[in-house]
């Protein structure tokens, strides 16, 4: 057994893992051992499906360190007029770079693929079978509690005869020219991928079924925009938000509120959402999805066979020529253990401190890290916001938001560096705005006068729940 020393010993290179090490690298001197039981860096996007994009723009993903993408506004296709998205291909491709021409070349990481875990600080090679022993002197790092369940390996819960024709998103673009009829499973970001890029790549949208077990809130990307050109439409988006927040008597008027500011879309203004993943679209993409003549909701699905699809709520008859695409795995729903300290004795569990932000969270993980030495006080500048399956979720997980956030306000020194981190769009936007802007000034200030009576109010309608 080979013994390694090391100050950190990080389990997983996902993006957040990443994004916490780079903070770290650039506020400490300290080593760190990286290992990760894929071939490379960059978590589930290694085996992401080859259509995947981000769904936020380029500018709040990555690491501090190095930009991701080219700063470009989309000139075509369904986020035109809006900032760039990565495709999967340059997010792999990306935190391959940061590993081989940053964190290596520092000589205090190493990096350690095709290698798992086991305790005590060992961890196996999974090819070779060689045993490591690594002596922590600091933390250990757990980067998988945002671990993403993804398509490719995902295993269905629901029955499938063998003579139907079912695949992963991953190999739609290869097999999809061979079928008249798309029937997409599932409803959320991945089902949402896969319905538009039949779409835009000449699928007509009759021939394509959607299998939607709960309609969703959606977030519009048009108000989640980083640049100062957006100041209007994503502070005061963000000023807007407050006040709801602030002001609301229900949650279904919260609901109605968010949507009558075109924050929070849905597809059919009939049909009252149950669901809330955070899926972020834009209202081109969300004409595209309402083209479809063809929404089966009878919940999900239980069985598939050549002649049928039996549901929850009944059975649909399907034809021949129909290819199955599997979009039902859930992501980071079931994984996230909000009760999980993100501090505690001799660990570092990765988790979002800011809502659906994960690696400007690791970020600010790894300079509360670096920064404050009370184990007491990084506490009061962490509380976890997990993903959400539900408004009421919501309610909680933006409440912890704007409680991180009035924290890091009464820390100079954390103030400072989230004002000037990359990964922190609209708080750059904020400290960039000309104070002799009469717009701009009026907007930071609705920022501040609803924040603290939203967090109040928020209180209140969590305890009613």
């Amino acid at each position: 057994m080979t013994t390694i020393e090391t100050d950190y010993l990080v389990v997983g290179a996902g993006a957040s893992a990443m994004s916490f090490v780079d903070s770290m690298l650039m506020s400490s001197d300290a080593t760190f051992t990286i290992i990760d039981r894929r071939m490379a860096p960059g978590g589930h996007w290694i085996d992401a499906y080859p259509f995947v994009r981000l769904h936020q723009p380029s500018a709040f993903y990555g690491v501090t360190s190095r930009e991701l993408g080219l700063g470009q506004i989309e000139t075509d296709g369904l986020n035109k007029g809006l900032y760039e998205l990565a495709t999967g291909t340059e997010v792999a491709a990306y935190f391959h770079a940061v590993m081989r021409e940053t964190f290596l070349p520092s000589g205090r990481v190493r990096y350690f693929p095709m290698s798992e875990y086991q305790d005590d600080g060992r961890f196996v090679n999974l090819l070779s079978g060689e045993s490591f022993q690594v002596e922590i002197r600091r933390k250990l790092v757990d980067g998988t509690i945002l671990h993403t369940e993804i398509p490719l390996t995902h295993t269905p819960s629901f029955q499938v005869a063998p003579e139907v024709a079912i695949t992963p998103p991953n190999h739609l673009p290869r097999i999809a020219p061979g079928y008249g009829h798309f029937t997409v499973l599932g409803g959320g970001k991945t089902a949402i991928d896969a319905i538009l890029w039949l779409l835009e790549n000449g699928a007509e949208p009759d021939s394509v079924s959607w299998v939607l077990p709960r309609d969703s809130w959606f977030l519009n990307r048009a108000q989640l925009q980083p640049g100062m050109e957006f100041f209007e439409a994503t502070i005061g988006g963000t000023a807007n938000q407050l006040e709801i927040c602030a002001t609301t008597k229900t949650v279904e008027e919260l609901c109605l509120r968010m949507e009558a500011q075109a924050i929070w879309l849905r597809l059919d203004e009939t049909i009252w959402p149950t669901m809330f993943h955070a899926a972020t679209i834009t209202e081109r993409e969300l004409n595209a999805l309402q083209s479809l003549p063809n929404k089966i909701r009878q919940g999900r699905v239980q069985q598939i066979t050549p002649e049928k699809l039996v549901l929850d709520g009944g059975t649909v008859k399907t034809g021949p020529g129909t290819l199955f695409v599997d979009c039902t795995a859930r992501a980071l729903a079931h994984n996230v253990r909000s009760d999980t300290p993100i501090f505690s004795d001799g660990e570092i569990t990765l988790q979002m401190l800011r809502a659906y932000q994960p690696t400007f969270s690791a970020a600010m993980i790894g300079r509360i890290e670096a920064t404050i030495p009370s184990e007491t006080e990084k506490t009061t500048y962490t509380l976890p916001t997990p993903m959400t399956d539900t408004v009421e979720d919501w309610l909680r997980v933006y409440s912890a938001t704007l409680k991180n956030g009035g924290a890091w306000g009464q820390n100079t020194e954390l103030r400072v560096w989230a004002a000037s981190n990359r990964l922190n769009a609209f708080g750059r936007a904020i400290a960039q705005a000309d104070p002799g802007d009469a717009a701009k000034m009026a907007i930071i200030n609705r920022l501040g006068e609803f924040s603290f009576p939203a967090v109040a109010n928020l209180a209140r309608l969590i305890s009613e729940q």
